[in-house]
């Protein structure tokens, strides 16, 4: 039985788009919330429009990082398999 393996490119692209979801500047509220009563819920809400840049800069940096990398292993010759 021949297994699929996941090729490196595939698994650090699926990985940024993990990171580009969790770092979403829309989820910054849920964030708070769900930090709620923790120091960093306090250093959040007291600099948001900071949180917000840094999280926008964050989310497209592994957004299109990520994008490339699945382009990338799309785009690589598989090896011939008997």
């Amino acid at each position: 039985m021949m297994t699929k393996l996941a090729r490196p490119n595939s698994v650090k692209g699926y990985l940024l788009l993990g990171l580009a979801v969790l770092t979403c500047p829309c989820h910054l509220p849920i964030l708070l919330a769900v930090l709620a009563g923790t120091g960093l819920a306090g250093a959040l809400s007291q600099y948001v429009g900071m949180a917000f840049l840094a999280l926008t800069v964050i989310f497209v940096a592994s957004l299109v990082l990520g994008l490339r990398a699945l382009k990338a292993a799309d785009e690589t010759p598989r090896p011939l398999r008997k």
